[in-house]
């Protein structure tokens, strides 16, 4: 029986196998980073764009949590990734990555990195490639830097929410938004007279709902909130096909770190090998906007307990709901 002690995030867990190097090469071989160029290629060209559009942002945020997930077992639990990462929940991985982003040197890891930050960790996934060359230090700053933007948006709470409400089918309206802007000179203008400068428009996109408790402590007030959203497929194709090399990478570390043969272990480049901050150049402009709320909580009645919330719904269904 073997034991492997590791943290997700301050959790601490004790793993018990009988034998944990078995198990994370099962785990480890199993692995298909390339599915995500399946789903890309599947996407691009598609007759519906706008279905597709949804399908290639849905690739990203799949991608971009798998990345982040195997990033994180790589810092915290290389020996046992396959746990660690079947322990991490989503607000987990959030948290781990704002520590990362954060340089924040209290998180725990089972490498001795010279500070805790994403330069520092893509160091680690890349020491096996072409050691003390050109490419490996162009390899560091370029990935580091994209897991740093990346990151930003993952800890954005409007992708967060989208993530959430497209993945389960609940985005309500496609095509995105368009917001002008211009000075009004005279009263009477009217909007088509104001020359108007555009701070974001696209076709692609999301509308959906966004649902919050609102009152005091322990209330069960709700109101919601409509989200809107602007995508570009551009950029979303690259940054999909950049998340994939990095997921490719950092397999390929945790094999080296498990100690697979060096045939079994293969890295990946961009076709541009300089070109990181492509996807950056596609941008809608303004990428979110939320609606107002339409209820006033001061015209809401008090906090109504749990407990009368059940009588409620058990009396207007007739008292047949429930133990």
């Amino acid at each position: 029986m073997q034991q492997a002690i590791f943290a997700v995030g301050d959790e601490p867990y004790s793993l018990w196998e009988e034998d944990i190097f078995v198990r994370a090469v099962d785990f480890l071989d199993g692995l298909d980073p390339e599915f995500f160029t399946y789903l890309l290629k599947a996407h691009q060209g598609a007759s519906d764009e706008q279905r597709a559009a949804v399908g290639i942002r849905l690739a990203l945020h799949h991608a971009v949590e798998t990345m982040f997930s195997l990033l994180g077992a790589l810092v915290q639990a290389p020996d046992c990734p396959y746990a660690w990462i079947a322990r991490c929940s989503n607000i987990e991985l959030r948290e781990v990555v704002r520590r990362i982003s954060e340089g924040d040197q209290t998180l725990l890891s089972k490498f001795k990195l010279p500070s805790m930050g994403w330069e520092p960790i893509a160091a680690l996934v890349f020491q096996g490639f072409e050691p003390g060359s050109e490419r490996q230090k162009l390899a560091v700053q370029g990935f580091s830097k994209l897991w740093k933007g990346l990151a930003g948006e993952l800890l954005t709470e409007a992708v967060a929410d989208e993530y959430n409400a497209t993945k389960h089918g609940f985005r309500t309206r496609p095509g995105g938004f368009k917001i002008e802007i211009g000075p009004v000179t005279s009263p009477d203008m009217r909007p088509e007279d104001v020359p108007m400068t555009v701070l974001g428009e696209s076709k692609y996109g999301a509308m959906f709902y966004r649902v919050e408790k609102f009152g005091g402590k322990g209330s069960r007030h709700l109101r919601s909130q409509r989200v809107a959203m602007n995508w570009s497929p551009t950029r979303d194709s690259l940054l999909l096909h950049l998340a994939q090399l990095s997921i490719q990478n950092t397999v390929t570390a945790l094999k080296l770190a498990n100690k697979f043969p060096a045939e079994q272990c293969r890295y990946q480049w961009p076709d541009d090998e300089t070109d990181f901050a492509g996807p950056w150049r596609h941008s809608p402009g303004v990428t979110s906007i939320t609606l107002p709320h339409t209820v006033d909580p001061s015209g809401v009645a008090r906090d109504i307990p749990k407990a009368d919330l059940l009588k409620l719904i058990r009396d207007a269904l007739g008292g047949n709901v429930g133990p």
